[in-house]
């Protein structure tokens, strides 16, 4: 029996395309123009090659554009046990006598927590609700960072152990922004408690501050002194900032977290990670605590490059600088595990 032979058989036609007629010239522009489309989305879904990062630079990348995996995905097991060790041998040395760890992957990755939901007294954290309860208002009134108050009070009783570089001074005029940029900056007392009493004024019928408590979802300070916040919560804080979930504009969220990049305390979480890593935080300080108890807290945002991670740390010791350092060291420990699992 013969067999076939396809190629002896078949002639194949040449199709002669006519681009002097107008319609298949149209047609042929229309397909390139296509296939350049989806080339194009392909890119930013895929790659994130094609994405514009100038406007945005703190806010969640997934919401500015899809980009590759950059770091391994895997729980966090091994460290988890490396971080109870050391918590222990801290608390064996009495450097500490708690502490509370939150990480998140904000790329779409794992968590950790140990005793991420125990009580601390927030302390300066609570400057940072406060910055949002101003950036809420700003979003329907955009000449209210340009108001000018005259300091004619100042607190005379503050327990303020890590001091600020810049503190406003009586009898000066400033404007809000000002106040709110010595707050986060300089982590200035004396800015939190004037913008805490202008911001009843500007509402004296409603607490603005307890309704951005409840809105971020954490415990309303309903007494400075007793009030208390746990590593979880407040970190929540900073993944709304990022998600731009609090505010209707992303613009208020990246404003928000570039403030709090500028942020001049350079021990705990950023002691631990290398000068070039930005971090978006806040930290919380109180030494008034019976027995001689200390408490140091700092929570915030590493930028990774291109997998940004949330770090949120509180502890309780008898020695601020110590403190300090244990959460400079803990901070280390994530950022070199997140590093060596890059891909």
């Amino acid at each position: 029996m013969r067999g076939f032979s396809f190629c002896a058989k078949i002639n194949l036609m040449k199709i002669k395309v006519n681009w002097r007629n107008p319609i298949v010239t149209i047609v042929g522009i229309l397909i390139i123009f296509g296939v350049g489309v989806v080339v194009y989305q392909y890119n930013i879904i895929h790659f994130g090659a094609v994405c514009d990062l100038s406007k945005y630079r703190y806010i969640n990348a997934e919401l500015r554009c899809k980009s590759k995996q950059i770091v391994d995905k895997r729980g966090y097991i091994e460290l988890k046990q490396d971080l109870l060790k050391f918590i222990q041998e801290k608390k064996k040395e009495n450097v500490i006598t708690d502490v509370s760890i939150y990480f998140r992957d904000l790329q779409n990755g794992p968590t950790l927590g140990i005793d991420e939901y125990s009580q601390f007294s927030p302390a300066s954290l609570l400057k940072l609700p406060l910055l949002l309860a101003y950036y809420n208002l700003r979003e329907n009134q955009p000449d209210l960072f340009e108001k000018q108050l005259i300091i004619k009070n100042l607190e005379k009783e503050l327990t303020q152990s890590i001091l600020p570089k810049e503190s406003i001074q009586l009898n000066k005029t400033y404007s809000i922004n000002d106040l709110l940029n010595y707050m986060i900056r300089y982590s200035d007392n004396q800015s939190y408690y004037v913008l805490l009493d202008y911001l009843h004024q500007i509402s004296p019928e409603k607490d603005l501050l307890k309704e951005t408590f409840d809105d971020l979802g954490i415990i309303d300070p309903k007494d400075f002194l007793d009030n208390t916040i746990s590593v979880k919560s407040y970190g929540s804080i900073f993944v709304q900032l990022f998600n731009t979930s609090y505010f209707s504009q992303k613009e208020t969220s990246e404003s928000a977290l570039n403030l709090l990049i500028e942020s001049d305390w350079r021990k705990g979480i950023n002691a631990g990670v290398p000068v070039e890593i930005e971090v978006a935080h806040k930290f919380g300080e109180r030494e008034d605590f019976a027995g001689g108890v200390i408490q140091l807290h700092d929570c915030g945002i590493v930028y990774y490059p291109e997998n940004p991670y949330l770090l949120c740390v509180m502890t309780r010791g008898y020695d601020l600088d110590k403190l300090a350092e244990t959460i400079a060291s803990i901070s280390k420990m994530f950022y070199e595990e997140f590093d060596s699992r890059k891909l």
